[in-house]
């Protein structure tokens, strides 16, 4: 017979399959204590992350107007299950939580068998929450399907395409690429009272308290709840997490002279909220470290890089001097060496392909000794990108395929070394990789509708290795891989400006193996 709780648990899991609306109703006391959801992150062959918050309440007395947040320690429980009812239970435990971590709660539950769908949830005092989905990385695979995402701006629109994403069965993980949140005062950079989605803090992020304030806001909103409920992600941060066009020592829009006071404690509290707030794995080492590497059997390494947090300060678009110079870093000396010994052990050990997650545009835009075009991208930093060719042609480490956002737009590129120099169009000769680009989950498009066409046109001119380019659909990248292909397709929104599901095939591109080019699916 079923104890009481395990009637529980039982109950809340018949309804893992129903709309997010539909188990909300159901479980109204839950969604007041787990109101920000549950999440999952970083898995590995025998473990993953399990993340939620509680939101304690004092029970509201006839003085007070409104319940007062609590500020002692609370102890959550959590169980780890084979079967969506939570009747198998394989692992399970308890964790503390308290107003010094913003009483979100992360659990790194080992001793999971590899390749296994697990079902989760929390539970404190009677109240439970939703029950999570997640999977762990297989030992063995010849198929790995991502969704790819980027660039979520709350005040500008709905988050439709995670919903659209919540919605796919066929996900081994969602690969979010940064901006998961924007820092901006609502109304610069869209206003949130259009759709009744106004961020909080009104003004800009800059305090750890502010960023915490940021990180609730955006995880309230229900469709972001249920891309995580159902789906692990795996995860890097871009500037907005921190700070428009941040570098290590500063940012575009960081001014100590307003009141926002010195840059290492801006940063030092957004990264210390982003790892509260987010189902990733902590590094054992001081400092920033979101450089990472998940293997899924032999089929492909995914490597995640950090080209944001440790970068050295951008220079103009015109300081051809700066931009060529070889002192100035992307990803810092370490992660450097750590990327080239990763990527030397992954083709040495036979892995077939190498997916590399980061932030920003990795392919060049411009012919050599004229100004960048993005200097913010890895167009900023050529002396460290021609290392990283030269490194790939060197080692002969091949089926590379580079992932990006940061643009809120679409491209699909081969990566050669010069492609107006060496590097054939039509038979794609001369590339050492892929890079495919995708576009932003709710934030203005690059191009406005009147410049779409003429901007476009001008970049296929000017650019011989770009394949595609869509610059103004909100959207994801479905990443398909088997042995013998990787194959790219993006998914477009019907809209943001209304809560829809409704999503359109744009263009599909594949890398067949060993070729290192991309031809239309």
């Amino acid at each position: 017979m079923l104890s009481r709780r395990e009637l529980l648990w039982s109950a809340a899991a018949s309804s893992l399959l129903l709309p997010f609306a539909t188990y909300a109703q159901q479980s109204e006391s839950g969604r007041r204590t787990f109101r920000h959801g549950v999440a999952s992150g970083d898995p590995l062959a025998d473990r993953v992350m399990l993340w939620t918050r509680v939101t304690p309440l004092v029970p509201p007395s006839t003085t007070a107007a409104a319940p007062t947040r609590l500020v002692r320690p609370v102890e959550v429980r959590w169980r780890v299950a084979s079967d969506a009812s939570l009747t198998r239970i394989v692992r399970s435990g308890t964790a503390m939580t308290s107003s010094d971590r913003d009483y979100t709660v992360k659990v790194d539950v080992s001793g999971l068998d590899a390749g296994r769908t697990y079902y989760y949830a929390f539970e404190t005092g009677s109240e439970r929450s939703p029950i999570g989905r997640t999977k762990t990385l297989p030992a063995s695979t010849d198929r790995v399907q991502f969704g790819v995402v980027s660039c979520a701006n709350y005040p500008a629109g709905y988050f439709n395409v995670y919903r659209m994403l919540a919605n796919r069965g066929d996900l081994d993980a969602i690969v979010h690429l940064g901006d998961y949140l924007y820092e901006f005062a609502n109304g610069v950079y869209g206003d949130g009272a259009v759709l009744q989605r106004l961020p909080r803090p009104l003004g800009e992020a800059y305090t750890l308290q502010d960023y915490r304030m940021r990180y609730a806001t955006y995880r309230s909103d229900l469709d972001l709840q249920e891309a995580h409920r159902q789906h692990p992600f795996i995860a890097v941060w871009d500037d907005h997490e921190l700070a428009n066009n941040a570098w290590s020592g500063g940012a575009e829009n960081h001014h100590p002279e307003r009141g926002q006071g010195d840059w290492a404690a801006r940063r030092a509290g957004a990264y210390r909220a982003y790892m509260e707030w987010m189902p990733i794995r902590e590094a054992t080492e001081a400092g920033i470290r979101l450089f990472r590497t998940f293997r899924y059997g032999t089929l492909a390494d995914l490597v995640i890089l950090d080209a944001r947090g440790l970068r050295d300060q951008q220079v103009s678009a015109n300081d051809l001097a700066g931009l060529t110079d070889v002192n100035r870093r992307m990803l810092g000396a370490a992660q450097e060496a750590w990327f080239y010994d990763t990527l030397r052990t992954s083709q040495r050990s036979g892995t077939r392909w190498r997916i590399i997650g980061q932030q920003i545009l990795f392919s060049r835009m411009r012919p050599s000794g004229r100004p960048a075009q993005l200097p913010d991208a890895w167009e900023g930093y050529q002396a460290e990108r021609e290392r990283v060719l030269d490194f790939l042609q060197r080692e002969r480490v091949n089926n590379v395929a580079i992932l990006a956002g940061d643009l809120h737009s679409s491209w699909a590129l081969d990566v050669p070394r010069d492609p107006w120099s060496g590097y054939q169009t039509r038979t794609g000769e001369g590339s050492l990789a892929v890079e495919f680009v995708t576009p932003a989950i709710s934030s203005d498009g690059l191009f406005t509708p009147s410049q779409a066409g003429s901007l476009e046109a001008a970049l296929r001119i000017g650019m011989p290795h770009l394949k595609f380019i869509e610059g103004q659909q909100r959207g994801y990248v479905l990443l398909d891989i088997t042995p013998q292909r990787v194959r790219a397709s993006w998914h477009f929104a019907q809209t943001v400006a209304a809560q829809s599901t409704e999503e359109r095939l744009a263009a599909s591109f594949v890398c067949e193996a060993g070729s290192s080019r991309l031809a239309p699916a």
